[in-house]
């Protein structure tokens, strides 16, 4: 938000016909630091009086001292004339940020002055959260991939019980991502994770009111772990780690009031890192590129399987879902973007992750799955691609979005003649997919 002054929202400008003008980053936590996020988005100042404005300085300064103070020399800004700042570099105090437990509130207060005299001046309100505290999709959906730890030691114990358990089911207990280039291989990878996460015995816990919105403080792994309690968000990031641990691309989805996690079956990413098109979701699902499963079901007693979880986590995709869809966010694209994950700072001695809960049973693998699935190549077989102008269409991607269309509404087989008819009168040509 700009401020300008007007004395309402905590800013104040001089009667010198002088305006000043600060975008900046509201929200910050010590992963704002780590990321190096950006402070300033923009800081102008106007010259709207008769006369040249020379030999000016723009002091900054926080409180608490979060970040350090800086100041810019402004060298002359003309009659009518306004300048941005190219300089926008500002340094957090990484000790301070680290060292906060709970949130707070501050200012940054950005004066102008010429000789002796204040002539402008704004003061912006912000947040200062914890360190284990995300500040919600609206001023840090980029920075919830930093809270997804797979190097944390819980995550560790996790995929070694995962490996056992596809062991035990008669698989390689290789953690090897998407090397194999099978799906299937995959999907009993994100089976044995659920399944090892599953023993943890976990109990949920209730998140705040509109969490996605506002955020939340975010468990680590290991203390998930010790804890033997987590909310939906806690547990859709423990999963994003060890989906990530074991080399696979998960997509953390947020929804109204509520958080669940994909992976992706094939090595791709979504168009963007954070996806707010549901559709981009959906055609992944109904291509099989993509499994969506709810998290907290590793809480419930008796845990709900990986194929029921799956179930409902595709029922929340859905067009009559009761929670509306905020958002996805690609962690493989974000750590692409720079996005590293927090350290954990914990010890690696940890003893092995058991559950006390005698009601929490060793769950096991479902069968790999049995459809036909990318990568496939024994059921694969070369699509045909419509051309109509320049544009290709896929005959195997517009069969799964024609099943699904047809599944979900009641139009007779009529609706679709004029769709075969301009295929007959060679509006669309076929030709092999190269």
């Amino acid at each position: 938000m700009g401020f300008a002054g007007d004395a309402a929202d905590g800013s104040l400008q001089s009667c010198t016909g002088v305006k000043l003008v600060a975008d900046l980053t509201t929200t910050f936590t010590f992963a704002s630091h780590q990321n190096a996020i950006p402070i300033i988005r923009s800081i102008r100042i106007e010259n709207q009086t008769t006369e040249v404005l020379e030999r000016a300085r723009l002091e900054l300064a926080a409180t608490p001292a979060f970040l350090r103070a800086k100041t810019w020399v402004i060298d002359r800004i003309g009659v009518k004339e306004e300048i941005t700042l190219s300089d926008r570099r500002l340094d957090l105090d990484p000790a301070y940020l680290a060292g906060l437990d709970e949130a707070e509130r501050g200012d940054v207060t950005l004066k102008l002055i010429a000789g002796d005299r204040v002539i402008a001046e704004a003061i912006v309100p912000v947040r200062l959260l914890a360190r284990d505290e995300w500040g919600g999709v609206a001023d840090m959906s980029q920075l919830l991939p930093a809270f997804v730890m797979p190097n944390d030691p819980a995550v560790y114990q996790t995929l070694r019980a995962a490996a056992e358990r596809l062991s035990g089911h008669g698989h390689s207990s290789a953690l090897d991502g998407y090397q194999s280039g099978d799906p299937k291989r995959t999907f009993m990878l994100t089976a044995a994770i659920y399944a090892a996460v599953a023993g943890m015995g976990l109990h949920y816990a209730q998140p705040p009111v509109s969490f996605e919105r506002r955020g939340q403080k975010v468990r680590k792994p290991t203390k998930i772990a010790r804890d033997g309690l987590a909310t939906c968000l806690d547990t859709t990031l423990l999963f994003a780690a060890a989906l990530e641990g074991a080399g696979l691309n998960p997509v953390v989805i947020l929804l109204d009031g509520h958080a669940c996690v994909a992976v992706w079956l094939v090595k791709r990413t979504l168009p963007r890192t954070v996806e707010e098109d549901v559709a981009e979701l959906r055609k992944a699902v109904a291509a099989r590129e993509l499994v969506v499963f709810e998290t907290t079901g590793v809480t419930s007693r008796p845990v709900t399987t990986f194929q029921h979880a799956q179930k409902l986590g595709e029922e929340a995709l859905d067009e009559e879902a009761t929670r509306r869809f905020i958002c996805a966010i690609d962690i493989a694209r974000s750590r692409s973007a720079g996005i590293m994950p927090l350290a954990s700072h914990e010890s690696a001695d940890h003893e092995p992750l058991k559950a006390d809960d005698d009601e929490t049973p060793d769950l096991p693998l479902p069968p790999a799955p049995d459809f036909p699935m990318p990568g496939d190549r024994s059921q694969r077989q070369r699509p045909v691609v419509l051309r109509a102008g320049r544009t290709n269409y896929s005959i195997s991607r517009c069969a799964i979005v024609f099943s699904t269309f047809r599944t979900r509404t009641s139009a007779p087989s009529a609706f679709f003649a004029p769709i075969l008819l301009i295929s007959k009168i060679g509006l669309l040509t076929a030709r092999p997919s190269s």
